[in-house]
């Protein structure tokens, strides 16, 4: 049990309203990770009132936002109500020509503007898109496998959403999608040139143009760099992902060994032994598209893959014990800081947030010397110089970043999309029991 009354050095209370952080080296993206929710500020009555096994009070979550709990049926709702103590806090202003008619009608009001927000929990898309359509939910991210039903071949809504004023937010997520690959491998990892060779001919291989079209329904990009649009430190110029080329796989595995050598149609390793990936995958239907996908993709240049079939949270646990040959993983940002992402790859987060493993002294020198950098120039410099490591020594197969698509009724006054606000509502959607008129069936 942990002991709250034993000195911490770098972190006090001096006082019941106060936190006080001492670091030991200059963290210009600290005051945005104090935004995240995980940062989060708890009252000590709270957790010796409601801790679980884990110290968490997430059965009661008592805080001082602008919401208060109201009612919870796990799984299915979630009800909050405006809470009469926060703080006064009048909607913010702006200056951008586009929110002068936002501004017109809210500014000065004080927030939170809504009285009650009701959370419906709907994995499946379909009764999900039902809902709205029936005007049961007024706010909604459209599913990838719905896509086609929303929205036309120009990412333009359906006629029969557009006639009642339904409106369409779209933007690229703080996210990227990648497969890793663990550089402790004795296969797979490694920094030879032969190892190498191998990591980028698995990428040449994989054909993301079909992911993006398969499981994202053209809703996606391929990724250029760890750092993903709409966040600090993205290069809009700079163009790390490996284009799909099976030909050029197969020379660039020729050339470094990789090939049939005992006549069974697979490629083995140079030195003779077979050859033969593994690559984590969860039992659902998402997980089975990935593995069709890259089976074909490999098949087609001679590589044999396998996959290790287990529900998600033992594939982490698997990747982070270095257990995992191969596996794929997305991240997405909580705070407009891209440094983040960088440090996924950083040597001394290895077997933790870095589930690859990548321990490169370049990489690891470049990300200590930017740490003491606010965004700027110079700091941009080092995550290029990142980035391009990244590209060079292929620790993850970059694959793309995805579309999001909001649709919202006319009478949800004052909305406007925010890709880093936005994410945590993406399986949610949202009822204000406001008056209503669904979309024509």
């Amino acid at each position: 049990k942990f002991d709250y009354d034993a000195p911490l050095e770098g972190l006090t209370a001096p006082d019941r309203y106060t936190i006080k952080v001492k670091l030991n080296h200059p963290a210009y993206d600290f005051l945005s990770d104090l935004t995240d929710n995980s940062t989060s500020a708890v009252a000590r009555e709270v957790i010796e009132t409601y801790g679980d096994g884990g110290n968490r009070a997430m059965a009661n979550p008592v805080g001082t936002g602008p919401y208060r709990l109201k009612e919870w049926r796990r799984g299915q709702k979630i009800v909050l109500e405006a809470n009469p103590g926060y703080r006064e806090v009048p909607y913010p202003v702006s200056t951008d020509p586009a929110d002068r008619e936002i501004m017109a009608r809210l500014k000065g009001k004080k927030i939170p503007l809504i009285g009650r927000v009701e959370i419906y929990i709907i994995e499946e898309s379909n009764p999900r898109l039902l809902a709205f359509e029936k005007g049961d939910r007024v706010f909604m991210t459209v599913p990838a496998d719905l896509v086609p039903t929303v929205i036309d071949a120009n990412n333009q809504l359906k006629p029969r959403f557009a006639k009642v004023g339904v409106t369409l937010a779209r933007g690229i997520q703080p996210a990227i999608t990648y497969t890793f690959f663990n550089m402790d491998d004795p296969i797979v990892g490694g920094y030879t040139k032969d190892r190498i060779a191998l990591r980028r001919a698995v990428g040449m291989a994989y054909n993301s143009e079909e992911e993006i079209r398969v499981l994202w329904a053209g809703q996606a990009v391929p990724a250029t760099q760890p750092i993903p649009p709409g966040v600090t430190g993205h290069d809009p110029k700079l163009n790390g992902h490996v284009k799909y080329d099976p030909a050029g796989a197969k020379a660039l595995l020729d050339k470094f060994g990789y090939v049939d050598k005992d006549g069974d149609g697979w490629r083995d390793l140079p030195g003779g032994k077979p050859l033969v990936l593994s690559m984590g995958s969860p039992p659902d239907a998402r997980g089975r598209q990935y593995e069709e996908m890259w089976q074909r993709s490999l098949n087609a240049v001679g590589l044999k893959v396998e996959f290790v079939k287990q529900k998600w949270p033992d594939l982490l646990k698997m990747a982070r014990a270095g257990q995992l040959q191969i596996g794929y993983l997305g991240n997405i940002n909580t705070t407009t800081e891209g440094y983040g992402f960088l440090g996924l790859l950083y040597g001394g987060h290895a077997g933790l947030s870095n589930i690859a493993r990548f321990n490169l002294p370049e990489y690891n020198k470049l990300y200590d010397a930017s740490r003491s950098l606010p965004d700027s120039p110079a700091r941009s410099k080092l995550f290029r110089e990142m980035s391009t490591l990244v590209t060079a020594y292929a620790p993850w197969n970059l694959e793309v970043y995805r579309y999001e698509n909001i649709v919202v009724y006319p009478w949800v006054q004052g909305y406007k999309y925010n890709a880093i606000q936005q994410h945590p509502w993406q399986f949610f959607d949202i009822d204000l029991k406001v008056p209503r008129r669904p979309v024509a069936q």
